[in-house]
């Protein structure tokens, strides 16, 4: 009879345990479910960045042809001392950026709304160049590459390179 109530004892303990498990377990299902539908609320984009978006796609950003007319749009003056020992090295640079005649409209519009991210960003990078990184024809182009990349990066979400190429009107060390 001992043996009996023992046995009893311990499927209550195993029904208990059981049942705190289900719940613990049932939490975690609740948890996780409502973290799936909260994190996309915080990750896609916002309105105004939907808005942005739809007025790139009226004003006809799609692939351009390969036989567009060009276009530029000429961007503001840069002027930045150069990482040197005694600052006393500047870049003075002014350029365009070529892109298809038929984007020209959007993609102006879209520089304009931009021009101070750009141009921040343009200025800590330049600010990070030394001497040698800026001269000769290599020191050059690989600043239009990488000027290049990271505006289309900055401003075309898409991974479609709007932007065919930076072209410098100006670019003096001093």
């Amino acid at each position: 009879m001992a043996d009996d109530n023992e046995s009893g004892a311990d499927d209550k303990k195993k029904s208990g345990g059981m049942l705190s498990k289900l719940i613990v377990w049932g939490v975690v299902f609740v948890l996780g479910a409502g973290t799936g539908v909260a994190v996309p609320m915080f990750i896609l984009p916002s309105d105004s960045a939907a808005k942005t978006a739809a007025a790139v796609d009226e004003n006809r950003m799609d692939i351009p042809e390969p036989d567009d007319k060009l276009a530029f749009i000429d961007f503001d003056e840069v002027v930045v001392n150069l990482n040197d020992d005694r600052y006393s090295r500047y870049l003075t640079c002014t350029f365009s950026l070529q892109i298809a005649a038929s984007q020209q409209e959007a993609i102006q519009k879209l520089v304009d709304d931009q021009n101070v991210v750009l141009k921040n960003w343009l200025i800590a990078h330049l600010r990070d160049k030394k001497l040698e990184d800026v001269r000769g024809k290599l020191g050059h182009n690989l600043l239009r590459r990488e000027v290049h990349d990271k505006f289309n990066e900055m401003l075309f979400t898409d991974g479609i390179e709007r932007i065919q190429d930076v072209l410098f009107q100006d670019f003096k060390v001093q």
